[in-house]
């Protein structure tokens, strides 16, 4: 029996026309005129001549194993592998298998000079394919640095400008995506209540179906919503098949992108905040309302300290349960296996509230409690450095729209414009890295903490809780003997 082999991947079937139906009907034409009227195809449809995983050339190897095939057709070495080594490897199974490969560009035999002109086949083949690789990779960035979008995501809140290379906003979307950050800055909730609100006011995504968690995640935490969008942040190299191989890049090969904006920046960083705090004070399996779960540290490690409750069984009448606060490193399997369990013993969960809520009291009712306990002495001012910077990332802005209009105008050649735009880019992130937490620090600043009033007022315990998670301190506690201490600490 004789074999028809063809590949294409759908890139290259655009570019150069390798179209499945021609290389099939060249090879049976090469094959009759080899004298060989039948064969039997093995076609790989839209995979990577990079790899030998494909199911067309695993069918042909297998065959070729049991005897069943005298002669191979292939439109030409590339269609093979474009790499030189998976190249001899195959053609050498064929070999030993007692069969036959020729080509129809080009025919090749076991002599010194098939062999060679064989590598030099494979060898240019992958030469063209990193050249390729270059050139499009290079392309991609000298748009980027021009303040284009490379690649459209589709992401959801945005259309696509294909003239401009840039996300329009979508009016109708960017509506949810407001409601979305409402419902987490204002409502104090997750991607999961998030997602099943708007299932129950009818709201949907793209194609009419429910909006995820996981993209309702995605849009409160992305920067590109509030304007931010960063390119070349990671990398992506094909392994095999069907798996590729992501890497963060270093900040210098990153380059910033302006596109429209559908929320503010404040809006963005008041969701991050939420999510952390809902993080934080997850209640997760807790059967019992804890007043300091997630927001008590031990005082020896400095680690969290998590609420639970012990049984103890009685012989004589129902069993009592006790409630406790405890270093995590005593509860943890890992830091016994490490070796690095903290001192601290067991705190009583309702003798430390008690405690800490009548301090609070008695702090709230005194007349000092503005200056010594709420007010922030010797405050930091950090206008005049957000200032300094704002001006720094527009100068850095114009520079980098100059190198590109040098690049343009042929004043400098591609090779100095990149290692120029690297420089200026990497400078660029950490400048508007800085910017953004002396912004969020300046606006932290100006809130103040919880009011006496409303420390006196709490009566329930959601009320104690709300005052405990907005006063601006850390609440640490330890106990070594029979008592325990507890101290806030900013």
């Amino acid at each position: 029996m004789n074999a028809i082999y063809v590949r294409v991947s759908t890139d290259e079937q655009v570019r150069k026309g390798y179209s499945l139906d021609d290389q099939i009907h060249a090879c049976r034409n090469h094959l009759l005129s080899l004298g060989h009227t039948t064969s039997k195809e093995y076609i790989d449809d839209g995979y990577s001549g990079e790899f030998l995983e494909r199911p067309g050339l695993e069918m042909l190897r297998n065959d070729l194993q049991n005897d069943m095939i005298k002669t191979v057709a292939i439109y030409d070495p590339d269609r093979l592998s474009r790499n030189l080594t998976n190249q001899l490897i195959i053609a050498d199974e064929i070999e030993k298998a007692g069969a036959k490969i020729t080509f129809v560009t080009g025919d090749y035999d076991c002599s010194p000079e098939g062999r060679l002109f064989f590598s030099m086949k494979g060898a240019v083949s992958a030469y063209e394919k990193a050249k390729i690789r270059e050139r499009t990779s290079r392309g991609r960035r000298a748009k980027a640095t021009k303040g284009k979008i490379v690649l459209n995501a589709r992401p959801f809140g945005y259309d696509w400008d294909a003239e401009n290379s840039m996300y329009q906003v979508n009016e109708k979307e960017a509506e949810t995506i407001r409601l979305i950050y409402d419902l987490c800055i204002n409502h104090g909730h997750g991607s999961r209540v998030i997602a099943l609100e708007l299932v129950r006011l009818g709201i949907m995504g793209i194609n009419n179906r429910p909006l995820s968690i996981c993209t309702v995640s995605r849009i409160l935490t992305k920067k590109m919503y509030y304007g931010q969008h960063t390119l070349f942040t990671q990398s992506s190299r094909k392994i095999s098949q069907n798996t590729r191989e992501i890497k963060n890049n270093p900040q210098e090969l990153w380059i910033p992108i302006e596109i429209p904006a559908i929320v503010t920046r404040q809006m963005w960083e008041a969701a991050q905040e939420q999510m952390k705090l809902n993080k934080k004070l997850a209640k997760r399996n807790t059967k019992r309302d804890y007043l300091l779960r997630g927001i008590l540290y031990c005082t020896l490690c400095g680690r969290s300290m998590i609420a639970y409750a012990r049984y103890s069984k009685r012989k004589n009448g129902i069993d009592k349960i006790y409630y406790y606060y405890s270093c995590i490193s005593k509860e943890s399997n890992s830091y016994a296996i490490s070796g690095t369990r903290c001192d601290c013993r067991r705190i009583p969960a309702i003798d430390l509230e008690d405690a800490l809520w009548k301090i609070l009291v008695e702090i709230a009712s005194g007349t000092k409690y503005l200056d010594t306990y709420l007010r922030i002495k010797n405050r930091p001012d950090y206008s005049k450095e957000i200032e300094r910077l704002t001006k720094l990332h527009l100068e850095l802005k114009k520079k980098q729209a100059d190198i590109t209009r040098w690049y343009r105008e042929s004043i400098i050649d591609g090779e100095t414009a990149e290692k120029e735009l690297q420089s200026v880019n990497k400078e660029l992130v950490a400048t508007l890295s800085t910017l953004s937490d002396l912004n969020v620090a300046q606006e932290k600043l100006k809130q103040l903490a919880i009011s006496p009033a409303a420390i006196l007022d709490a009566k329930t315990f959601e009320e104690k809780r709300d005052v405990l998670i907005k006063l601006p301190y850390k609440i640490h506690a330890v106990r070594l003997n029979e008592n325990f201490e507890f101290c806030f600490t900013r």
